[in-house]
């Protein structure tokens, strides 16, 4: 076999892995995740109806009962997986674009960091064309919660694609992908970069020859980190998402136009409303992601 082909080889193996590995972290993160992901929402879009996410979550609860914190799950689900699926994905065919060659790696001659945090931007450009209409789909599932009789105007998924596709034409479906494009890119780079530092800090302090000699746990905890950059970075953007996708008002408007409206109607506070509770629940959620990506990862290599 040639070099050539065996290199083709590895690297369709290794994309597989990816893939695989990143739908079983997508699914598991989702799933944790989402009650707390539903109180960001409609903080985000519900004005001044709410003091906090404790607020938040009482009344939601109260009103529309506990399983409705759920509301919208599907897509977002199937969309998890997919988003993880494809950011791992992604950053792994950058990497291999940028020369990086992890398993050639040593501490004492690691891989050039600033590949590994471009390699996270170019993942979060990938991911955005994944993304934006799952988004988009639960935010405005979710945003019903904030009707004070707790009506729902959409049956589901599906209908709200049907409706949205209609009303709007198929490119509705990416409303707001400037928004997320502007929230994933560096939220990608903070994600990676931040991950790949705590597991490079953790590998050197142990005198581990690679990476994944590290124990998971310490996969757990970089994870944790990670997620927290991810989110409190470009948090602004996804407000300035949220409000493009749900609220009839900035139809068509621009990025920054609705940028300087939630300032000017809400304050500079008003970009955060719901980062608490989002960095808060990205803790447990994505340490579960890089957990089982790592562990699905390892097993997969037996193969």
């Amino acid at each position: 076999m040639s070099d050539a082909k065996w290199l083709s080889g590895s690297s369709a193996r290794d994309g597989l892995r990816d893939l695989l590995s990143g739908m079983v972290s997508g699914f598991v993160c989702k799933i944790v995740e989402y009650p707390a992901d539903t109180i960001k929402v409609l903080e985000q879009t519900g004005g001044n109806r709410f003091s906090g996410p404790i607020d938040c979550f009482f009344k939601t609860v109260t009103e529309s009962g506990a399983l409705s914190l759920y509301r919208g799950l599907t897509a977002p689900l199937l969309g998890s997986m997919a988003e993880c699926a494809s950011l791992f994905t992604s950053y792994g065919y950058a990497k291999k674009v940028l020369g990086v060659n992890e398993e050639a790696a040593t501490p004492s001659n690691p891989v050039p960091f600033w590949k590994l945090v471009v390699s996270g931007a170019g993942s979060g450009f990938a991911s955005s064309c994944v993304l934006t209409p799952v988004e988009l789909v639960k935010c405005r599932l979710q945003a019903q919660l904030n009707c004070p009789s707790g009506s729902t105007d959409y049956k589901g998924p599906i209908d709200c694609i049907v409706r949205t596709v209609r009303e709007e034409g198929v490119t509705g479906l990416w409303r707001g992908n400037l928004s997320t494009l502007a929230r994933e890119v560096p939220g990608n780079m903070a994600w990676f970069g931040v991950y790949e530092a705590g597991m490079r800090f953790v590998q050197q302090a142990r005198g581990d020859e690679r990476k994944k000699d590290v124990p998971l746990y310490w996969s757990a905890l970089s994870g944790s980190a990670a997620g927290v950059a991810y989110w409190a970075l470009p948090f602004p953007a996804d407000t300035v998402k949220s409000k493009i996708q749900t609220d009839s008002r900035f139809q068509g408007e621009s990025f920054v136009s609705v940028f300087k409206t939630v300032v000017k109607e809400e304050g500079v506070a008003g970009l955060y409303r719901g980062c608490p509770i989002t960095c808060l629940r990205a803790i447990p959620s994505h340490a579960l992601v890089f957990y089982f990506y790592e562990a699905a990862d390892r097993f997969l290599l037996r193969f």
